[in-house]
C-alpha cells in the first residue's frame, strides 16, 4: 500500500478517540488510502494509566454508566454519530481471559465504580473496534515502543526507542501526562532521606511506586489528600492484607493485618476531596451568572467571582426547585438577593441562613476556603474526631437523595467548563479566560474529581483503626533529624523518617521523562499549541502538520472519558481534529499525484 502517513504518538484514550473519529469520517480518507502508525510502549487503548497489569484495588472515580468513548445524538459535530456502549453496557460482553476481570465485568452495573484494570480492557476493546471499522485502504500498525525524537525535513521523521525511524506526513502527539521534573525542594527531600536512612517518594501515581520501601508499623508523613492519597492509603492497608468489614448497623470497620505503616496525612486544605455523588441524574440547566455574553465585559477577577457564584447558584437552584419545603423564602426573592451579593460578602451568609434553616442544606464552601480555617485542635485525636464527623457528612451528602443540591454543584462546574471552552476559542476573550481557567483548575479537582463515597468511609474506618491520622491544613514540611510536618490545625509538629508526596507530578515537557517532548520544548513547561487547531507552534507559527493534545500541551486536556448525552468537548475536539487530519492527508496525496514536493515545514 502507498499513500500518505499519519503517526499518532500515544495509544491511550485520546489516541483511541481520534482513531474512532477517523473511522467514523472514513469518507474523507484519500482514494489511494493511507497508513496510520500508532506508537506507545503500553497496551493500545489503555495506555499507561489504564493498563491491565495493575492492582485491582485501584478504582475509577466515575460510575460505569457515566463512562463512554462513543458519540451520541447530543454531540454537535460535523462527522457521523457512531453510538457505542458505555462501560456498564459493555461489561456483560467482556470476553477476555482474565478471570478476575470476567467476574467484575459480569457484576458491573451503571452505578459501579469499576477497577482501572477493567476500564483498560474497555479501552482496548474500543481501540480494536476503531481499527476494525476502518476501510481496507487504511492500514494501522501499532508499535510497542516509545517515541524518542521528532525532526523535520522533506517529511517528519519519528525515531522510536527500538531504533526504527518512521517517515510521517502528519504527526499527532497524544501522550497524556508525561510527568514533570523534580523541584529543588523535592531534590532536597530526596537527599535528606538518603542521608538519614529514611524514605522519600516524590509526586507520582502510587500504583507505579515501590511501596515496600515504607516499613510496617512506622510513621509516614503524607502530603496530599486527593485521589493519589486515597490510592496510597488503600494500597498500604487493604493491599497489605487488611480487611474492611461492614457491621450489621451499616458502619464500616477495618481489621489490620499488622503490616501497615501509620499514615499521618495533611494538605493545604486539610480535608479529603469531596466524594463523587451517586445520586440520580440531574438536568444540566443553562448557566445563570457565568455566561459568554457577560464575560466580554468582565475582568478576570470578576469572571472568577462569577464562576464561583455559578457553582453556589447550582446548589440553591436545585434546593429551591426540588426541596422547597426545606426553605423559608420565595425562590424568586432569594434569586434576586443572591444575584446582588458578592460570594465573599458576609451578607450572603446571612441571606442563606435566613432562607435555608438547616445548615446541612447549605452549600459546602470548602472548595473556596478550607473548613479548617481558624480552627486549632489540642492534638491529632481531637482533629480526628472532627474529621470523622466531616467525612460522615460529606458521605451522606453524596449518597442521600435528600441532598441532591450538593450533586447539582457538579452540574454548575460542567456549565462553567462549557463557557470557558467557548471563551478560550475566541481571540478577544482568550487571555482573560486562560487566567480564569487556571483559577478554576485550583478547586475543580476538589469538587469534581473526588473518590467514590465508599472510599471516604474506608478512610474513616482506617482512622478509627489507628493506621491513619490527620494533620490538618496548611501543611508544611521541614527537616530536622527526621521529616517534620507543621500545620495550622495542630499546636505541635509531627515527625517521621518517611515522607510521601501523594499527588501526581505537574506535567512538564522539559523534564526529560519523555525525551521527545523535551526536545520539542526545551525552555517551556508546556508544548505551545494553537488553541483552535492544536497545531504545535514553532517560533510562534503553527506547524502545518504537527499537532499536540494532552496535559503537556496548551490545550486538549479534557480527561480520559466523557459522560454520555452531554455533548462532551472531548468528542467535538476529536471529531474536528480527525476531519482536519484526513483533509491534510488528502492534501498530501493530491500533492504526490501532481508531483508537487511534500514539505512538512
Amino acid at each position: 500500500m502507498s499513500g500518505p502517513v499519519l503517526v499518532v504518538v500515544g495509544a491511550g484514550p485520546r489516541g483511541t478517540g481520534l482513531l474512532e473519529r477517523i473511522a467514523a469520517n472514513a469518507d474523507l480518507v484519500p482514494g489511494e488510502g493511507c497508513e496510520i502508525h500508532v506508537v506507545d510502549p503500553h497496551p493500545p487503548g489503555a495506555g499507561r494509566v489504564w493498563r491491565p497489569l495493575q492492582s485491582p484495588l485501584l478504582l475509577m472515580n466515575s460510575r460505569a454508566g457515566e463512562v463512554t468513548m462513543f458519540t451520541d445524538d447530543s454531540v454537535r459535530c460535523a462527522g457521523p454519530i457512531r453510538p457505542g456502549p458505555t462501560l456498564a453496557e459493555w461489561g456483560p460482553h467482556y470476553d477476555g481471559r482474565d478471570p478476575g476481570l470476567a467476574r467484575e465485568a459480569a457484576a458491573l452495573t451503571p452505578d459501579s465504580f469499576a477497577s482501572r484494570r477493567l476500564a483498560g480492557a474497555y479501552l482496548g476493546w474500543c481501540f480494536d473496534r476503531a481499527v476494525r471499522s476502518l476501510p481496507p485502504r487504511v492500514r494501522v500498525t501499532v508499535h510497542s515502543a516509545a517515541a524518542v525524537a521528532l525532526s523535520d525535513g522533506d517529511r517528519q521523521t519519528l525515531t522510536l526507542s527500538t531504533g526504527r525511524r518512521l517517515q510521517a506526513d502528519v504527526v499527532v502527539l497524544a501522550q497524556g501526562n508525561p510527568g514533570g521534573h523534580r523541584t529543588a525542594e523535592q531534590e532536597a527531600h530526596q537527599a535528606f532521606a538518603t542521608r538519614t536512612g529514611g524514605t522519600y517518594l516524590p509526586p507520582a501515581c502510587p500504583g507505579d511506586e515501590d511501596l515496600d520501601r515504607l516499613p510496617p508499623g512506622e510513621a509516614v508523613l503524607v502530603s496530599g489528600l486527593g485521589l493519589a492519597f486515597v490510592d496510597l492509603a488503600i494500597l498500604l492497608t487493604e493491599g497489605r492484607g487488611g480487611r474492611f468489614i461492614r457491621h450489621r448497623d451499616g458502619t464500616l470497620a477495618y481489621r489490620p493485618s499488622g503490616r501497615e505503616p501509620v499514615l499521618h496525612a495533611g494538605s493545604r486544605r486539610g480535608v479529603p476531596y469531596l466524594p463523587k455523588p451517586v445520586l440520580p441524574e440531574l438536568r444540566d440547566p443553562e448557566p445563570r451568572f457565568f455566561t459568554a455574553a457577560s464575560a466580554k465585559h468582565s475582568s478576570p477577577r470578576e469572571l472568577v467571582a462569577a464562576a464561583c457564584r455559578e457553582l453556589l447558584w447550582a446548589h440553591y437552584r436545585e434546593l429551591f426547585a426540588a426541596h422547597p419545603e426545606r426553605t423559608r423564602m420565595d425562590a424568586a426573592e432569594f434569586e434576586r438577593a443572591f444575584a446582588r451579593l458578592p460570594v465573599t460578602d458576609p451578607a450572603l451568609v446571612a441571606l442563606v441562613a435566613d432562607a435555608v434553616p438547616d445548615p446541612a442544606d447549605r452549600a459546602d464552601l470548602s472548595f473556596l476556603r478550607s473548613p479548617l480555617a481558624g480552627l486549632t485542635f489540642p492534638g491529632q485525636a481531637a482533629l480526628g474526631t472532627w474529621m470523622h464527623d466531616r467525612i460522615s457528612r460529606t458521605v451522606a451528602r453524596a449518597t442521600d437523595p435528600r441532598h441532591s443540591a450538593h450533586a447539582a454543584v457538579l452540574h454548575g462546574l460542567t456549565a462553567v467548563g462549557g463557557v470557558l471552552e467557548n471563551l478560550l476559542a475566541e481571540p478577544e476573550t482568550r487571555a482573560a479566560a486562560t487566567r480564569v481557567a487556571a483559577r478554576v483548575a485550583g478547586f475543580a479537582p476538589f469538587l469534581g474529581s473526588g473518590p467514590p463515597p465508599h472510599r471516604l468511609e474506608q478512610l474513616r474506618a482506617l482512622a478509627k483503626a489507628g493506621v491513619l491520622r490527620f494533620l490538618g491544613a496548611d501543611l508544611r514540611i521541614t527537616q530536622d533529624e527526621v521529616f517534620v510536618a507543621h500545620t495550622s490545625s495542630l499546636p505541635h509538629p509531627v515527625g517521621a523518617r518517611h515522607l510521601v508526596e501523594a499527588r501526581l507530578r505537574d506535567p512538564d515537557a522539559r523534564s526529560g521523562v519523555d525525551p521527545l517532548l523535551a526536545g520539542l520544548s526545551p525552555a517551556r513547561a508546556r508544548v505551545p499549541v494553537d488553541p483552535g487547531t492544536f497545531q504545535v507552534l514553532v517560533e510562534g507559527r503553527p506547524h502545518p502538520r504537527r499537532l499536540a493534545m494532552g496535559l503537556f500541551a496548551g490545550g486538549g486536556a479534557l480527561g480520559s472519558f466523557s459522560r454520555p448525552h452531554r455533548n462532551a468537548p472531548f468528542f467535538r475536539q476529536n471529531d474536528a481534529t480527525a476531519r482536519w487530519l484526513l483533509t491534510e492527508l488528502a492534501g498530501v496525496a493530491s500533492q504526490t499525484r501532481t508531483g508537487t514536493p511534500v514539505m512538512a515545514h
